[in-house]
């Protein structure tokens, strides 16, 4: 039996009564669960289960198909990211960009950690701050994207300002205060990387 934490980046509906919970885990990356029983209006089965919620789950792993879950606990609820809809829309676009790039027992602990970042960021206000393109950097560094990119065109001034960023992303400490222009630049940059790289 395996237990983790899990953050729910997609819900789906399959049949009358289930549900398709896509995840990400910091040790065991993707994680995909078939949920039965989770649509009944009675007696609904892991109802913690949701879109942008940390859970704590145990399950056994499938080498193939769908696993299910044994035993779940909430750990914190992000759903205050549904009052801002544009907060919302910025949620669901990085869990499909995660979803789409992530595979399954590839750990991602530094995603993970900027993705609870940028949840509690959208669930606070309306913000202008590029959360989708920040949670690409930290994937783009951990996956060993970013190093050899980065090469091309940045002075170690540039390098370090950089690096602090992404540690900024992952621990949650304050962002540097740059203005709207830079981040779009920043934004765009990351965003060419992206297709470079051919990721979604």
């Amino acid at each position: 039996m395996i237990s983790t934490p899990v953050l729910v980046l997609r819900k789906t509906p399959y049949s009358e009564t289930s549900i398709i919970a896509a995840t990400l885990s910091p040790e065991h990356g993707r994680i995909d669960f078939m949920i039965k029983g989770a649509k009944q209006i009675s007696r609904k089965k892991f109802p913690q289960v949701d879109l942008f919620r940390e859970l704590e789950v145990s399950f056994k792993h499938r080498d193939t198909g769908l696993n299910s879950i044994h035993d779940v606990e909430l750990l914190h609820s992000y759903d205050s990211i549904a009052n801002f809809p544009q907060n919302f829309l910025k949620g669901c676009a990085i869990g499909t960009f995660i979803l789409r790039n992530s595979q399954s027992m590839i750990p991602s602990p530094e995603v993970y950690s900027a993705l609870k970042t940028a949840f509690s960021a959208l669930g606070r206000s309306k913000t202008e701050v590029p959360w989708t393109e920040l949670v690409k950097l930290v994937y783009l560094d951990e996956h060993g994207f970013l190093p050899e990119a980065m090469n091309f065109s940045m002075d170690p001034k540039k390098m370090e300002a950089m690096k602090n960023l992404i540690d900024s992303i992952i621990s949650g400490t304050p962002l540097p205060d740059y203005p709207q222009k830079t981040w779009l630049t920043l934004s765009e940059w990351i965003d060419k990387l992206c297709k470079y790289h051919e990721l979604e």
